[in-house]
């Protein structure tokens, strides 16, 4: 039995498949808490299908935490200082070392 949507449909809504995986499952509970309190307002959907089809459709988004934003901006440097190392690489293969 396939699923609808797939995962490589849903992979585009976000940036890795644990962020999909952490949004369906939070909307999932979301969705099943409020079922218990008025059934109605899902209809007879799995939970997990429910928020599957609220993400591809757009219904449901993310948002970085500030914390996350600084750590990316952070590997972001390291991984810059790293290829500026490597291109500093003499024909010899000696490294010049460079501090700032």
């Amino acid at each position: 039995m396939m699923i609808k949507p797939g995962i490589s449909e849903l992979s585009k809504c976000v940036d890795s498949r644990y962020t999909l995986v952490s949004m369906a499952a939070k909307r999932a509970r979301m969705i099943g808490k409020a079922r218990m309190e008025d059934y109605e307002a899902f209809g007879d959907g799995k939970p997990v299908t429910i928020a599957s089809d609220e993400i591809i459709t757009g219904k449901v988004g993310y948002v970085r935490s500030e914390a996350i934003a600084r750590a990316q901006a952070w590997e972001d440097e390291k991984a810059a200082n790293i290829l500026s190392l490597s291109n500093n690489e003499n024909e010899d293969g000696n490294t010049e070392e460079t501090f700032e």
